[in-house]
């Protein structure tokens, strides 16, 4: 992949929570404090814990390809991802974690990779609904026609990092999304508790670091 800078590299630990944004911030405030260490690059805070590190605030695939330009042997690192998603299944329809198995891409994405979709890595002991996503560049792309689509192929949910993460890396990860929302033919309906959605979070956020000991 051609690159417009080469920036300086830094070494962290072997595995990586990528979070676009950590939706429960007093208990990511918390995480800042106990964390051993944290600096900031371009807008996204690092913070160091025994095995691990977050790197948390990207929005969008050009966001986070930028900062992983600056960790070195990235691509040798374990990848998990924490994101949010709109749910495009009426069986989904309040926040819940979802643990990804598949990721398909569309408009822009198509022309990332030849593969129309991704399998991605699997929890083991892991109770969370499994579910298929697509990636999508902007929100625009959400059409009545885009949906009917999506819906045929057995999509659940949407969102925006998934599929050009897994091109990056070239290589499988594990992800778990929160839905956030609901998306129908008429609009998108936000899901009105907040309080679960941020419960749901921090649940699968613990249940990710738990992982590590497996």
């Amino acid at each position: 992949m051609a690159l417009l800078f080469k920036p300086k590299k830094f070494d962290l630990p072997d595995k990586l929570i990528l979070i676009p944004r950590f939706w429960d911030r007093d208990y990511f405030e918390k995480l800042k404090k106990d964390a051993l260490a944290s600096f900031e690059i371009v807008q996204n805070e690092f913070l160091f814990f025994d095995g691990y590190t977050i790197i948390e605030g990207f929005l969008g695939y050009p966001h986070i390809y930028a900062t992983l330009e600056f960790i070195n042997h990235v691509w040798d690192k374990d990848i998990f991802f924490l994101g949010t998603a709109g749910s495009m299944n009426e069986k989904i329809a309040h926040p819940m974690p979802l643990q990804v198995t598949k990721i398909y891409p569309t408009a822009i994405f198509n022309d990332f990779a030849t593969e129309k979709y991704f399998e991605l890595k699997s929890f083991a002991d892991c109770d969370f609904k499994k579910a298929v996503g697509v990636s999508v560049d902007m929100i625009q792309r959400e059409t009545d026609d885009w949906l009917k689509e999506q819906k045929s192929k057995g999509i659940d949910f949407v969102e925006m990092e998934i599929f050009p993460l897994r091109v990056y890396l070239q290589k499988s990860f594990s992800a778990i999304v929160i839905a956030s929302d609901i998306l129908r033919a008429k609009g998108i309906d936000v899901f009105p508790d907040k309080k679960l959605l941020q419960r749901e979070f921090v649940r699968a956020y613990e249940f990710i670091v738990r992982s590590f000991d497996g």
